[in-house]
């Protein structure tokens, strides 16, 4: 009785020394920020605020009932955020994988041998059963079975580390699916607003035609009365032919922005051209837009956090590395039968109980470096993923500030482009009034028509422009994936006899 007792002692001092972890415990790193946008003056920033509320519904201030609603069902369909939620089950399924194998695996084995040897059972068990066989007095051993037991003890805490990995590479995964999630409502705005913009100046188009139309009727009738010259009918004809030629051009980008919508909405154009086959107007945009400061993005872009979740899975898995610098300690136990035939006798003894328990150590004392090397590679790439994070701040912060700049420099141009468009409208009226009062030639109503399409198309154009900068202004803030962060619950995971069992029986779901 004195082994089993010994073996349990040390087994039990090697269980109390399992509470340490080697390798460096993570901390959030401050990184500099600016104070507010459009500025150099740097603040260390730490997230902690909540997140405001003012970024998460950010498509609905453009009361656009049915971008509401192919928002919501790109979120349901949408084939990039089902592959990222894909990803992030499989990540969190992973943490039952590495938590598993903390603790003790149990196996069975058994094995029948005939011949002509002492021993026939060797090396067809597992170790642990094959250490209690007894063979005193024994001729052969034909039968051996029963049940192994193992469990490596976590001295220096690379298990630990590894699922401390394992967790932050799950949220990591999270916040990248957040990520899909934000480009894919963007995208989805995006593309649905160049159609609204298209269907604009597909209508503005439609009327410059028609308004060349009248113009050639004009100078049809006027020539056919001798009133006026074949070279200015031939002028209005080409006037009507060039705005006739812009329709096709905007039906086909119609179609194809049709197209883009369809893909994210996981379905084909024709269900999306039937959606919205009706002409809609621009929303209205906001004159001014609230940024709020920078270090805001360090708790809301999930780019960010993602890049904050990988260098804490980075961090972690020194530790493992380091881990391997140490020795490993496992308990193993068996438990079991063998079958004999003692020495002269003819009829085998069954059964014979046999068992073993006891630790096992492994320390790699002689490896030339191989070992240490790999921590060395685990802390290169914990760095590299602190620059990835501070790189990945500087990149968000300048989006947002370029995309601030852009809105209200666009916002300008659009204001230029209506007075400018105000002007000629009354050019025009001017140039036919006095064209038909004989005071000035057909070419200068002509000029007046041509820029005043060309300015009709390009004010339409910078509306388009000013709305898709306000979406790439919210994309940039990174709101809107607060409303799906609920999670569907990961398959069940069964012991594997009581798996195999159920695959076995539902088809091997």
């Amino acid at each position: 009785m004195r082994t089993p007792c010994r073996a349990l002692v040390v087994a039990g001092a090697f269980i109390c020394l399992s509470g340490c972890a080697v390798g460096p415990d993570y901390e959030p790193p401050a990184v500099a920020v600016p104070k507010v946008f459009g500025t150099a003056s740097l603040t260390p920033a730490v997230p902690a605020a909540p997140i405001k509320p003012d970024y998460v519904r950010w498509w609905q201030v453009l009361h656009d009932p049915q971008l509401n609603a192919l928002i919501e069902r790109a979120v349901v369909s949408n084939p990039d955020i089902e592959i990222a939620l894909t990803r992030v089950q499989e990540a969190r399924s992973q943490q039952i994988v590495v938590a598993g194998a903390m603790l003790p695996t149990v196996g069975g084995s058994g094995t029948v041998a005939a011949g002509s040897g002492t021993d026939l059972t060797k090396g067809r068990v597992a170790q642990s059963i094959r250490a209690g066989d007894t063979t005193t007095g024994v001729r052969s051993v034909w039968q051996m079975a029963g049940f192994d037991a193992g469990w490596e003890l976590d001295l220096f805490g690379k298990y630990r580390r590894q699922l401390e990995a394992t967790v932050d590479d799950t949220e990591a995964q999270m916040e990248l699916r957040n990520a899909v999630l934000i480009t894919v409502i963007a995208d989805v705005a995006r593309n649905y607003l160049d159609i609204r913009g298209l269907q604009s100046q597909l209508e503005i188009a439609k009327s410059d035609v028609a308004t060349a139309q009248r113009t050639v009727d004009l100078l049809q009738t006027r020539f056919d009365r001798g009133l006026s010259n074949e070279l200015d009918l031939t002028l209005a004809k080409r006037q009507l032919a060039t705005e006739e030629a812009r329709l096709p051009e905007l039906n086909a980008a119609i179609s194809a922005a049709q197209s883009r919508l369809a893909v994210l909405l996981g379905t084909y154009a024709e269900d999306v051209a039937r959606a919205i086959q009706s002409p809609g107007k621009l929303p209205r945009v906001p004159e001014r837009l609230r940024a709020g400061v920078p270090v805001d993005l360090l708790r809301r872009r999930p780019d960010i956090r993602a890049a904050e979740r990988q260098l804490a899975a980075a961090t972690a898995r020194i530790g493992v590395a380091t881990a391997d610098l140490f020795p490993s300690v496992a308990l193993t136990a068996g438990l079991g039968e063998q079958g004999v035939t003692r020495q002269g006798a003819v009829i085998p003894v069954y059964p014979n109980p046999i068992w073993s328990f006891g630790p096992a150590a492994y320390w790699p004392l002689l490896d030339f470096g191989r070992l240490d090397a790999l921590v060395n590679i685990e802390d290169m790439r914990a760095h590299e993923a602190l620059v990835s994070y501070k790189k990945t701040i500087i990149a968000a912060v300048e989006e947002v500030d370029q995309a601030i700049k852009q809105y209200r420099l666009d916002l300008q141009r659009h204001r230029a482009l209506i007075a400018a468009l105000d002007a000629s409208h009354r050019a025009v009226n001017l140039a036919t009034e006095r064209y038909e009062r004989g005071v000035t030639d057909f070419l200068n109503v002509l000029d007046a028509q041509r820029q005043d399409y060309a300015l009709e198309e390009q004010t339409a154009i910078a509306a388009e422009v000013v709305v898709l900068r306000y979406v790439a202004f919210f994309k940039a803030l990174g709101g809107g994936w607060e409303l799906y962060d609920v999670l569907p619950p990961i398959p069940p995971a069964q012991p594997a006899v009581v798996a195999a069992a159920r695959r076995l029986t539902n088809g091997w779901r």
